[in-house]
């Protein structure tokens, strides 16, 4: 959550929140006379708020708390005991804290083709001139919504159908939403292949049976 999860994603959103309002203000009176994003400030913005809890969400405080925090891969010997790099640890409670990592999607040519995962998006410091987001589930969403409002060109791509486990009226209302936000949708489509380098991507997909 602190540096890959709802910290950033947030914060981003309520940046991106922001710009939106300010461009478009003009119909309630207020001009803003020049109308340029300094993305890397918006960054920067994300990356003040992770280090500005960090010191009340750290190993450090836990330890200053009076938890043992063993950063080894464990098992258990027992119900209260596990034993970790050789050491045998018992404990009335015991939390296993395992995180997480991104889950890459098995595309032809998605691993050797640069792309942007939780744990690699809020470090960026260029705007992208395009992006592409696989994948229409809430944080998709959430990611495609916080870069369209800053003026970033987004199209948002899924397998199945736009929130699928939501009722139909939620559906369209996202839907709605979204494209009014200048996104493209294109659910039910089947990506086939990823190429490209830092300076270009392709993607080849069927949309509707059509390439």
């Amino acid at each position: 959550c602190l540096n890959h999860g709802c910290v950033p994603s947030k914060s981003l959103l309520a940046a991106a929140k922001r710009v939106w309002m300010a461009r478009n203000s003009q119909a309630m009176g207020y001009c803003v006379e020049t109308d340029r994003l300094d993305f890397s400030a918006v960054m920067q913005y994300v990356q003040h708020v992770i280090d500005k809890i960090a010191p009340h969400d750290s190993q450090a405080r836990f330890e200053r708390l009076g938890v043992k925090v063993v950063r080894e891969y464990a098992s258990f010997m027992g119900k209260r005991t596990l034993v970790a790099n050789g050491i045998r640890y018992r404990a009335r409670r015991i939390v296993i804290a395992t995180g997480s990592s991104p889950k890459i999607p098995p595309i032809p040519g998605l691993t050797s083709t640069p792309h942007l995962t939780n744990e690699t998006i809020f470090s960026l410091r260029e705007a992208p001139s395009h992006l592409l987001i696989i994948g229409a589930g809430p944080i998709g969403i959430e990611m495609a919504c916080a870069f369209a409002m800053m003026g970033i060109k987004v199209t948002l791509l899924e397998s199945a159908t736009l929130m699928g486990r939501e009722s139909d009226a939620i559906q369209r209302c996202v839907r709605e939403r979204l494209v009014s936000l200048g996104i493209v949708v294109m659910d039910t489509v089947n990506i086939e292949e990823i190429s490209g380098d830092d300076t270009s991507i392709t993607l080849r997909a069927q949309h509707d049976n059509q390439a």
